[in-house]
């Protein structure tokens, strides 16, 4: 379907590129092709010097530079210097600024060769002008406002620096929904792919790669990298999957695998589940079953919910958890499965001695139990099984403070402990 020039010039958003081009698209609908392609130069040309001008004046050294040379000629009247500074414009927006991609200068160029067949008496024989057709006229047309006019003045390193900068800065804000209306202010407006590729490698390389990121910088890439789904639905899912396919293999040592389970195994990085690889799935699941000790902690958010992806590899990894590991880690809440397993190791404790020590240990996990109608019966059923926790010190004070902790009723707890064979403790509560 041919796209209509009219809601193409629309998309410019700078008044004096859109009047240039609306221009080329009246000679081009009055049948005046050469002068369409002329027209369509000069547009191209003029919305580059404002996009340098633009940079330069946000700061950028060589922009000023760039500039400062074109305002010197053009006040000196060097027509020399100024024909130079034309025929290098494109290779300008192409090297130093990143305007343009290498395959957007090639047919940009082609409209610079075309405009000087058209601007001067070129021939194509001895008894034929140069001719420019209607298709060539109307491609150019296209070409020159999908590549420059409808786009921001910053698409390359200068806009990837400027979204690096805001997304430490304090003014970016906290929630996505806001985020999304900021980044579309930006350069991510309308972006060229290279733009967006580059910034979606940024946020996961911080949130799978990056050591020592504050929690505050990871919660703001992760808002930040769905935000940018919200804005760019379609190139967005295929470029998660590129980036995904080339970062996870890179992830080799255990502190990085670790990272990356915790991002992809809680709530939020589990939304990226379905676009990694088969491949890549089986390399996570299979780290997580065989969680290294040192980073065991980390398995707290990947057992919180029965739904997330790396749930049952979690689950299987705490199942064949010693008592040391699970007592290791500074739990924040100690997760349901790692006070399953704990009192699992409860009911095996082979010493009077060793009951107690237990029994020490497990007040404060269990003090996090927000399952106390699935813990309390597994407590008892220890203390029933076992008698060496049956009859040490620290057993009905542990089950004394978690019966008060949970608020349980002590009728309903009496008679648990009857039907447990437990009848001489409920002195005791």
């Amino acid at each position: 379907m041919l796209v209509d020039l009219d809601e193409l010039v629309a998309e410019c958003p700078d008044p004096r590129s859109r009047k240039y081009i609306r221009e080329s698209v009246q000679c081009y609908k009055a049948g005046a092709y050469r002068s369409a392609v002329v027209a369509c130069w000069i547009a191209v040309a003029f919305d580059l010097v404002d996009k340098i001008r633009e940079v330069a004046a946000s700061g950028d050294s060589m922009a000023q530079e760039t500039i400062a040379k074109f305002d010197r000629a053009r006040r000196e009247d060097d027509v020399r210097v100024a024909l130079a500074f034309e025929k290098d414009l494109l290779t300008l927006a192409r090297d130093k600024f990143e305007f343009i991609s290498p395959i957007e200068y090639i047919d940009l160029q082609r409209l610079a060769d075309d405009r000087n067949r058209c601007a001067h008496p070129s021939q194509v024989s001895d008894t034929e002008v140069f001719e420019a057709s209607a298709e060539l006229a109307r491609l150019h047309i296209v070409n020159a406002t999908r590549y420059v006019l409808s786009q921001p003045a910053a698409q390359g390193k200068l806009a990837l620096d400027r979204l690096k900068t805001e997304l430490d800065a304090n003014f970016f804000p906290a929630k996505r929904s806001d985020m999304v209306v900021f980044l579309r202010a930006g350069p991510l407006a309308k972006p060229r792919e290279s733009l967006l590729r580059n910034y979606l490698g940024i946020l996961l390389k911080l949130l799978l790669k990056e050591h020592g990121a504050s929690f505050d910088r990871r919660v703001r890439a992760t808002d930040a990298l769905f935000a940018v789904a919200d804005l760019h639905p379609e190139p967005w899912k295929r470029l998660i999957r590129e980036l995904l396919r080339s970062l996870i293999p890179t992830l080799q040592d255990d502190a990085g695998l670790a990272k990356a389970v915790n991002f992809f195994g809680a709530k939020r990085g589990a939304e990226l589940w379905s676009y990694i690889e088969a491949p890549d799935r089986l390399r996570l699941t299979t780290f997580v079953e065989n969680f290294p000790t040192e980073h065991l902690e980390d398995i707290d958010d990947l057992v919180k919910q029965e739904t997330l992806p790396l749930y049952r590899a979690a689950l299987s990894r705490l199942r064949r958890a010693s008592a040391d590991e699970l007592f290791s880690p500074m739990w924040f809440d100690t997760p349901s499965p790692v006070i399953d397993r704990l009192l699992v190791h409860y009911q095996s404790v082979r010493s009077l001695a060793e009951a107690n020590e237990f029994g020490r240990k497990l007040r404060y996990p269990l003090m996090d139990s927000g399952e106390p109608q699935k813990h309390l019966p597994q407590l008892l059923h220890a203390a029933g099984k076992n008698e060496q926790v049956r009859r040490s010190n620290q057993f009905p004070v542990l089950l004394k403070e978690f019966v008060q902790q949970n608020q349980v009723d002590p009728e309903l707890v009496r008679q648990m402990l009857r039907d447990a064979g437990l009848e001489e403790l409920i002195e005791q509560l």
